[in-house]
C-alpha cells in the first residue's frame, strides 16, 4: 500500500524581498505575473513625470549651466519611480488602515489628510451597501501553478459573497484589476472556499475621488 501525506502545507511569507514559499520553496506572486499585461498609458505617463521634473528645476531660471542641466536630467530619469514608490507608500497606508478597521470595526484618523480621506471614502461605501466583512488581507496560494498573494478583503453584499480589491490608482483601467482577483478566487477555491458572486474592486482616488466596479464574469477575468 502506498501511504500517501495529508499534511497541509505550509505557506509563509517574507516580509524582506516580499517572497512567498510553500513548504520552504519560493512560489510566483500574483503581480508578477500580470507584468505581462502591456501598458501602453504607463509609458507616457513616465515621460511625463520626466518633462514635469525638468520643468520645475529650471522654472525661473534664466540660464542654466551644461553641468547643472546634466544633473537635472540624470535625476529627470528616475521621476517616475520616485513618483511611484511614493504613491505605493500612501497605497500601503489606507490598505493598512482599512484592515485595521475591517478587523476591529474601529478606526481612529491618522492625520494624514490624504490617507484619511480615501479610509473614509471605503468606511461610507461599506455603510451605505450594508457590507459584512468575512476576511481582510488573507494569503493565499496555489499549488497546481505555484502561485501566491495576498487578497484586500472577502464580503457579503445583499446576501453574495464577493472578493473584493482595494485601489488608490488615479482610475480602473483595463481588466487588469479583475484578473488579479480571479487569480485570489482561483487560489481560493483551490484551497477549499467556494460560493463567490464575482469581485468588486473599491477605488479611492488620492483626489478625493471614488469607484467601485463589479465583476461576475470570472472565466474571462
Amino acid at each position: 500500500y502506498k501511504i500517501r501525506n495529508l499534511t497541509m502545507p505550509t505557506l509563509t511569507f517574507e516580509k524582506k524581498g516580499h517572497k512567498y514559499l510553500l513548504d520552504g520553496r519560493p512560489l510566483t506572486g500574483v503581480t508578477s505575473v500580470l507584468k505581462v499585461i502591456a501598458k501602453p498609458a504607463l509609458i507616457q505617463w513616465a515621460a511625463n513625470q520626466a518633462v514635469d521634473y525638468v520643468r520645475g528645476k529650471t522654472k525661473g531660471l534664466e540660464a542654466i549651466g551644461i553641468q547643472q542641466l546634466e544633473e537635472i536630467l540624470e535625476e529627470a530619469k528616475i521621476a517616475h519611480r520616485r513618483k511611484k514608490e511614493e504613491a505605493g507608500s500612501k497605497g500601503t497606508d489606507v490598505h493598512s488602515e482599512i484592515e485595521g478597521y475591517i478587523k476591529t470595526e474601529n478606526w481612529n484618523p491618522t492625520g494624514n489628510e490624504s490617507t484619511d480621506k480615501a479610509v473614509m471614502l471605503f468606511i461610507t461605501w461599506a455603510g451605505m451597501n450594508k457590507v459584512k466583512f468575512l476576511a481582510s488581507e488573507k494569503q493565499v496560494y496555489s499549488q497546481t501553478h505555484f502561485l501566491a498573494g495576498t487578497l484586500d478583503f472577502i464580503c457579503e453584499i445583499d446576501g453574495k459573497k464577493y472578493l473584493g480589491d482595494i485601489k488608490t490608482s488615479s482610475g480602473i483601467y483595463g481588466r487588469e484589476y479583475f484578473a488579479q482577483c480571479a487569480a485570489y478566487r482561483m487560489m481560493l477555491e483551490e484551497m477549499g472556499e467556494t460560493g463567490f458572486a464575482g469581485s468588486v474592486v473599491v477605488r479611492l482616488g488620492k483626489d478625493g475621488s471614488f469607484e467601485e466596479v463589479y465583476s461576475m464574469d470570472y472565466e474571462n477575468d
